[in-house]
């Protein structure tokens, strides 16, 4: 068993090495308390997986946990020169979205699931293990991908569709919003609107001039 997990705690203690913000608070705490830095990680570790299982607000935690990493390293691949990773990230955002919006529906089942927080979890971070054949690239790649290949035309008709409806109905109020500003009412509430405006800022100057005004 420790022969098997001798690599990852090589990977880990490498990580730790590295120079970052999270390594100094790191590092810092290992000096405060005399606690190596690998052990406060895994305790870390230990009590986030006890606390996705049965404690209050699993979902939050489960929610950070599988957003802000993702976001943080997108972030990275966009300002890299490498498209690799662009990819790789993309392809985790397609499926956290899809995985999202079948929660949704089936919240209501998922719910009496035992421990499904720490499960979920589970499951994205497998999808954004750092590896080349992770979580997010074997489900786009033998799930996603051909369902997508196969009704793309069709999502593009109802895409198109519904963003001519949106632009219509944008430009509909567009043309309301013009003729009623044109019209005698428009114009009465923008005056009205205009005036009140200038009240306003002469009392925010009266108000701030008053402790002057007492100093002197």
């Amino acid at each position: 068993m420790t022969a098997a997990l001798a690599p990852y705690m090589e990977k880990l203690d490498l990580a730790l090495a590295e120079k970052n913000i999270v390594t100094d608070y790191l590092t810092m705490a290992e000096e405060k308390s005399g606690v190596p830095k690998r052990n406060i990680v895994l305790g870390a570790g230990v009590l986030t997986v006890i606390w996705l299982a049965i404690g209050v607000g699993s979902s939050l935690l489960c929610s950070v946990i599988c957003f802000v990493y993702p976001a943080y390293k997108s972030f990275k691949a966009v300002e890299s020169p490498r498209g690799d990773d662009d990819t790789q990230w993309l392809t985790y955002w397609i499926v956290y979205s899809t995985f999202n919006i079948m929660e949704y529906f089936t919240d209501l089942l998922l719910f009496w699931i035992p421990m499904y927080n720490l499960l979920k979890c589970c499951f994205l971070l497998w999808c954004m293990w750092p590896v080349p054949n992770n979580g997010s690239t074997i489900v786009y790649s033998k799930i996603l991908r051909p369902f997508l290949l196969k009704n793309e035309s069709k999502i593009d008709a109802k895409l198109n569709k519904v963003t001519g409806q949106v632009n219509k109905y944008v430009e509909d109020a567009q043309r309301e919003a013009s003729a009623f500003a044109d019209s005698g009412t428009g114009q009465l509430l923008a005056g009205t609107a205009a005036v009140a405006a200038q009240n306003a800022s002469k009392q925010i100057d009266d108000a701030m001039a008053e402790p002057k005004d007492k100093e002197i």
